[in-house]
């Protein structure tokens, strides 16, 4: 090991050049891995949610999933739930906690109206980190996720001010690092006297009235695609979108995510292993001599094959802990600068880091063979001869 060091430092200049050639491969490697972790969390924590329910909007209705701009009438919830293989349906009224703000690559801060005691899902267990859950016929009081107590510095007993109206805290959540980190959840009551404000002249129904989507919950999940099938056959002007829809659109991001990965690991690949693979090549060129002497005086040829093998890994490691270093640095002023905003946009886990490291070396080890191979093949006559 001492005598691999030593020889990667010989000409430090081409080393510190071949290790930069891993290191932004590892860097690219890095970042946009914790990206796409964040982004992995944020869909594995819809669907953990989302594949619990049916989602009925407006018909016209833009949105999704959330903050939908179209109220529907909340009185389909009685309609709905006399359908067959419909356990309940609640009626929930979302829109955006600030208006101004989309939420950009993250999701947006949400004011979501909920009743207590039709909404709670026992397959979604919302942890609360202090204070309580809301109950049924309650008014004026909020629990909201960690993004927004962390953003807003709030606390159980707090006030905390949203559209213009006063909530006290009576609930932290725990940290999901998904949708409810960014959700104050509020009394239906309360959410409909915000969103009215938003309703278009020509929605005529009573205050009381108002949600933004109908979330009804199956006897069994697979019959899902029945029971949207009959909500949208039975009742006039409304969608109906089943869990599976829902974890295809989310999913799709997903994707699109994980191929930047993939390509990243591609230029990886293509500039750290090129660069060692030239680095010991030039390497072998240059200690011919050395070799045939080694080989003179009995080396094996495993032992000149593990040689330059450790040799082109101790590269592939030291180019893997910068380019890691250097990633996980910017990742986290990165992360840094949009806190205060309420937006963590990178996800740093041990297994991204482990994984970084482990490819940044076993690339090391796999771009060395072939030039190890090369100078254990060498004949030592011939070795010996050369100038």
């Amino acid at each position: 090991m001492n005598e691999a060091i030593s020889n990667i430092w010989r000409r430090p200049l081409r080393t510190a050049l071949t290790i930069l050639g891993i290191v932004i491969g590892v860097f690219a490697l890095t970042v946009m891995g914790a990206l796409a972790e964040k982004l992995n969390v944020l869909v594995d924590g819809g669907d953990e949610y989302f594949r619990t329910r049916i989602f009925v909007f407006d018909q016209g209705a833009a949105s999704g999933f959330q903050a939908s701009s179209r109220p529907i009438i909340r009185d389909l919830v009685e309609r709905i739930e006399e359908l067959p293989g419909v356990d309940r349906a609640t009626p929930v009224l979302q829109t955006l906690l600030n208006p101004d703000q989309a939420g950009g690559f993250d999701i947006p801060e949400l004011l979501t109206g909920i009743e207590p005691d039709t909404w709670y899902d026992d397959a979604i267990e919302l942890r609360v980190d202090a204070g309580r859950l809301l109950e049924a016929d309650e008014a004026g009081v909020t629990v909201i996720g960690a993004d927004l107590a962390e953003r807003y510095d709030l606390r159980t007993g707090d006030m905390f001010t949203m559209r213009e109206r006063d909530f006290e805290v009576i609930g932290v959540l725990e940290r999901t690092l998904t949708f409810p980190d960014k959700i104050a959840y509020v009394a239906l009551t309360d959410a409909q006297a915000i969103y009215v404000e938003l309703v278009p002249d020509a929605f005529e129904e009573r205050t009381d009235e108002l949600a933004t989507q109908i979330e009804v919950f199956p006897d069994d999940l697979a019959e899902a695609d029945a029971i949207a099938a009959a909500i949208e056959r039975e009742l006039s002007g409304v969608r109906a979108v089943t869990p599976e829809q829902v974890a295809d659109q989310i999913g799709q991001a997903s994707i699109v995510f994980n191929l930047i990965i993939v390509g990243a690991s591609v230029i990886a690949v293509i500039v750290g292993g090129l660069s060692v693979i030239n680095t010991m090549v030039m390497t072998v060129s240059e200690r011919v001599r050395e070799i045939g002497i080694k080989k003179a005086v009995g080396a094996p040829t495993g032992a000149i094959l593990r040689e330059f093998v450790i040799e082109a890994t101790l590269l592939g490691a030291i180019g893997g802990l910068i380019g890691l270093s250097a990633g996980a640095l910017l990742v986290v002023i990165l992360n840094a600068q949009t806190a205060g905003s309420g937006t963590t946009v990178f996800l740093l886990t041990p297994m991204l880091l482990l994984r970084s490291f482990l490819f940044a070396t076993i690339l090391g080890a796999l771009a060395g063979i072939y030039p190890a191979l090369r100078a254990a093949r060498l004949d030592p006559v011939t070795a010996l001869r050369s100038t």
